[in-house]
């Protein structure tokens, strides 16, 4: 990709409205190794150029999302992961349009810590799936009466699922009213710039609702194609949705709940498919078998002591275990008033009586290094963190730090 002589955010600047209605645009970068393009930005203006290149920093950490960069919103799009600018543009335009939530003041976000602990409860995993199958169905139907009575059913199974998992049905809620639209917006570009079909890049963006196992196994991923649908009904059947999305506090899924003629009916017996027992024990074994692996890394297995805060973390990318989280790309901690960000995988330990973890509070970090850490005049340096004054020993070949 040459992008020195792309116009991709003029192109963006001219289409936006037609993606979402006064849809305003952020600052945005387009970042690898080498450095990052950054459009946009009030303290980085080209006179002859759109964008200022900056050499690579810490804050262009691999992914597309949205940071603040010199205090300003900003999009960051990893240009290693496309080969094209086409999808280059349509990842920018759902980025950006995480900046318009912000400046748009969102509230309605994802308890991430709820997302992390939710439940495998059998009935809720059984209805779940039953639901996902009709939103399919009303996504990509083309008979009207049939996307209703889909709708419909739809509604109706996801009323019957919160008996049984009660707030963290919230969670689901949150993720597709948050990532919903945005993965809305990338598909109106990609059908805007490409020569796909509609029905065909439908059933691209929507396949995700049939994929069951995988449902259970990436909850926060499995909304992203709920939330699509979702918007894409509702831009079907109710039209004007999108001008008064930013100015209430129901979710996605109540604006269509509100509009679509349903009746609850509780469910007294739910048939539990062997295909549902299956996704449970493998969740379960997959999980455990993360843990496990981990804990037979080649490397120093360096123990981490002391009373640490987790400030920030990858909800996508966390496992929880039994009192434990095992952080799969990133964890930033707090520990005796000073942040250390520990990007590669570790194993995060807290209490047993916080079940939940809702302080963020952290008693312990299992670290597997490529060096042994260096103990010198009371500080110990820490390949990856770098220096945290303590005692450090040895037992085993394992390494145990308590920080002072």
């Amino acid at each position: 990709m040459n992008i020195n002589k792309s116009n991709v955010f003029e192109r963006i600047a001219e289409n936006a409205n037609l993606y979402w209605p006064e849809f305003q645009l952020v600052a945005v970068a387009l970042y690898d190794q080498n450095g990052a393009y950054l459009y946009n930005h009030p303290k980085y203006l080209s006179a002859d150029k759109p964008y200022c290149f900056l050499i690579w920093n810490e804050k262009f950490n691999g992914a597309n999302t949205l940071i603040l960069y010199e205090g300003y919103p900003t999009a960051i799009v990893n240009l290693n992961y496309y080969k094209e600018m086409n999808s280059v543009y349509s990842i920018m335009v759902h980025e950006l349009f995480h900046g318009f939530q912000y400046l748009k003041e969102e509230s309605r976000f994802p308890d991430e810590l709820a997302g992390m602990n939710y439940p495998l409860h059998k009935e809720n995993i059984e209805l779940r799936n039953r639901e996902r199958r009709y939103l399919y169905q009303a996504g990509i139907s083309t008979s009207r009466e049939e996307k209703i009575d889909n709708m419909k059913r739809f509604v109706e199974l996801r009323e019957s699922r919160r008996k049984f998992i009660d707030h963290f049905l919230d969670y689901e809620l949150f993720v597709e009213t948050i990532e919903g639209p945005a993965f809305y917006v990338e598909f109106q570009a990609n059908l805007h710039i490409s020569n796909h079909s509609y029905s065909k890049l439908l059933e691209t963006f929507s396949k995700g609702l049939l994929e069951n196992k995988e449902s259970s196994q990436f909850l926060r991923r499995s909304c992203y194609s709920s939330g699509f649908v979702i918007c894409c009904l509702l831009n079907e059947f109710f039209s004007g949705w999108k001008d008064k999305f930013f100015t209430g506090n129901s979710t996605l899924y109540d604006i269509l709940k509100q509009e679509v003629k349903h009746e609850f009916k509780e469910i007294d017996h739910i048939n539990i498919s062997s295909e549902t027992l299956a996704i449970i024990e493998n969740v379960n074994r997959d999980r455990l078998d993360m843990f496990t692996q981990f804990e037979h890394k080649e490397g120093y297995h360096l123990y981490l002591f002391g009373d640490m805060e987790r400030e920030t973390f990858d909800p996508m990318n966390t496992v929880v275990g039994k009192q434990r989280e095992l952080h799969q790309n990133f964890i930033n901690v707090l520990l005796n008033g000073t942040e250390y960000l520990i990007k590669q995988p570790v194993i995060a330990y807290y209490n047993s009586l916080n079940k939940l973890n809702k302080l963020n509070k952290l008693n312990k970090l299992h670290i597997v290094l490529p060096d042994k850490p260096v103990n010198r005049n009371g500080k110990v340096t820490i390949i990856g963190i770098g220096d945290i004054r303590g005692k450090l020993s040895e037992e085993d070949g394992s390494y145990y730090f308590r920080a002072e």
